[in-house]
């Protein structure tokens, strides 16, 4: 991620819809506004769509989630994982109460509970060639209606330009107008941040958000090599 493109985002942001002052800095991988963790994915436009639809009559009955998230070789298993089962926080609007998981290298299966008694399997991987970029997929299972933030039975995200030209065929997934020519990993960190400047009381949610979804990917790893499942407290 470039961060002074980030930062450059973010300031036209402000300058155009008005906000308190702060810049993004990154730490181990992962993007802050002050001593805040951005969560990206609480206003990523696809799982915040997902959320809607179980909140407006859309689906109801929420009984199982079902997540698959596939990085490039040498991406933090751990902190994939713990982003994954912070979308399963949120979109099954209750915390990560047990978990138990198997891993193989580089990817780890797991299977969670939540406090309201949904379920939720998580699968994860860092195992694509390098270079190549990251997808996921989120499904939500209902009593009424199944929501999915990919094409049903698409794996691959799709491309909304492809250009044909003396480089071979190239592919644009620009998603936002505001922010263009960014990635999207950097446009959803970018509008986190500025979500976060325009209303600070995102600060304590997110703070709480971020040491839950880390504390929840550790023991998922405990209950590996435990080959047990593992209870969270709190």
């Amino acid at each position: 991620m470039n961060v002074k493109k980030m930062n450059k985002g973010l300031d036209f942001l402000r300058d155009k819809y008005g906000a308190r002052k702060g810049e993004i800095t990154i730490k181990d991988g992962h993007c802050f506004v002050g001593a805040t963790p951005l969560m990206p994915q609480r206003v990523e436009r696809k799982i915040v769509e997902l959320k809607k639809m179980t909140e407006n009559g859309t689906l109801e009955g929420v009984s199982t989630l079902r997540f698959a998230s596939f990085a490039p070789k040498g991406a933090n298993v751990e902190a994939i994982l713990a982003r994954e089962l912070d979308v399963a926080a949120f979109l099954g609007a209750a915390k990560v109460v047990r978990v138990m998981a198997v891993a193989n290298g580089p990817a780890v299966n797991a299977l969670v509970k939540l406090a309201n008694d949904v379920n939720c399997s998580v699968e994860v991987s860092a195992g694509l060639p390098r270079g190549e970029a990251a997808y996921d997929r989120h499904e939500i299972i209902c009593a009424r209606g199944v929501g999915s933030d990919q094409t049903i039975d698409t794996h691959t995200p799709h491309a909304s330009i492809r250009v044909s030209g003396e480089k071979g065929m190239e592919e644009f997934t620009d998603v936002d107008t505001e922010l263009f020519g960014m990635t999207y990993e950097e446009i959803w960190n970018v509008r986190a941040a500025f979500a976060l400047l325009q209303n600070p009381a995102l600060a304590k949610e997110w703070k709480s958000a971020y040491a839950a979804a880390a504390k929840a990917a550790a023991a998922c790893l405990k209950a590996d090599g435990a080959k047990a499942a593992q209870n969270l407290k709190g």
